[in-house]
């Protein structure tokens, strides 16, 4: 398999000698880091088929599939429904099913394409991650509006993306198209710098269970 490799794999401040960034004078209240590495698969259920693809879908991922605009998993395989008949299946490599076999199982019925090497995944955290997202994301991002479990296709600014709630904390993240990944790393870093940033190292273990979604971890 061909290796993803990231698109801010030389941004300096993801470089050890710069990979803390606290400014005062309220340090450490916005984390953001890069996860990976990270599978991506895309299934989009034909019109007159997308209940016989979400059962297939289901039965493969061994998950409950989610309500619109949730998500259902946990950090190793989890599963958002983005829209009608559409699924983003994001996880481990070893824990996703390949895209080969998915498209043999969903044959017919639906389509599958590897987004791996086309996104890039930022976690955004911290007590001050709504106030520094909302800056760029014109939805609500109260808790009580868009919950921890909550996924859905939405805008950065002119960049779409898909943002997920992952964590009361909360833990936000973003799948953006790598070729925007720049763009949308530093205007967080911009966003974020007020209340006071840490720039993590990448991570993948940061989700938690939340009431109606099926967390198969």
């Amino acid at each position: 398999m061909i290796e993803r490799r990231s698109a801010l794999a030389a941004h300096v401040l993801l470089q050890p000698a710069y990979r803390r960034v606290v400014p005062s004078p309220a340090p450490g209240r916005v984390t953001l880091s890069e996860r990976r590495p990270l599978a991506i698969l895309q299934v989009a259920a034909f019109a007159a088929t997308m209940d016989e693809a979400a059962v297939r879908l289901a039965d493969t991922l061994e998950l409950v599939l989610p309500e619109p605009n949730r998500f259902s998993g946990g950090a190793r395989k989890s599963v958002r429904a983005v829209g009608p008949g559409i699924w983003q299946i994001v996880g481990d490599e070893v824990a996703l099913p390949d895209a080969a076999l998915l498209r043999s199982e969903l044959a017919g019925v639906a389509t599958v394409v590897d987004l791996g090497h086309a996104r890039t995944a930022l976690l955004l955290g911290g007590s001050a991650a709504v106030s520094a997202l909302a800056k760029h994301c014109s939805l609500d991002l109260d808790c009580a509006q868009f919950p921890t479990g909550s996924a859905t296709n939405t805008r950065f600014g002119p960049v779409s993306m898909t943002l997920a709630r992952t964590s009361d904390a909360p833990v936000f993240e973003l799948l953006v198209a790598r070729g925007y990944a720049e763009f949308v790393f530093e205007a967080l870093v911009n966003a974020a710098a007020e209340y006071g940033l840490e720039i993590a190292t990448s991570r993948d273990a940061y989700l938690e269970p939340v009431g109606d979604v099926d967390l198969g971890l």
